[in-house]
């Protein structure tokens, strides 16, 4: 089990899964939400996501034309997930979670919308959209 929460500590989750598949999202929506030019999360599925406290702070985001919801806290502001209720899948921000000594990305992916004057791989497989579970399956 993984544990993690906003910075301000009123919104504490946990996470009943591996976290064996985080990418780097350089897609503009997250380099704005977060003022950085990728951002490392966790893929899972969206029912292994339990919020501990602070429900009530939850607040979301729609981001209509990619059908999804960005999901944060509304007294400090940290985004903590992306939910996407049609693909029943959350991207978690990692940068949430208490341990993140062992979680290693796979890949780069939404590089279709990165900032080409900052493009840092780390040799690690990049994806212009994101991966089908073909291609997940492989990394």
């Amino acid at each position: 089990m993984h544990r993690g929460s906003c910075l301000c500590g009123g919104i504490r989750y946990s996470v009943n899964c591996d976290l064996d598949f985080i990418v780097n999202c350089h897609c503009q929506y997250c380099r704005i939400a977060h003022g950085s030019e990728f951002v490392p999360v966790a893929v899972i599925a969206a029912d292994k996501l339990e919020i501990l406290e602070g429900n009530e702070l939850l607040s979301r985001f729609e981001v209509s034309n990619v059908a999804a919801f960005r999901c944060f806290c509304s007294t400090c502001g940290t985004r903590l997930y992306n939910h996407s209720p049609a693909a029943n899948m959350i991207s978690l921000v990692v940068a949430t979670l208490m341990e993140t000594a062992d979680l290693v990305p796979k890949a780069n992916v939404n590089m279709e919308s990165s900032n080409r004057c900052f493009i840092q791989t780390n040799g690690l497989p990049s994806f212009d959209t994101f991966p089908s579970a073909d291609e997940r399956e492989k990394l």
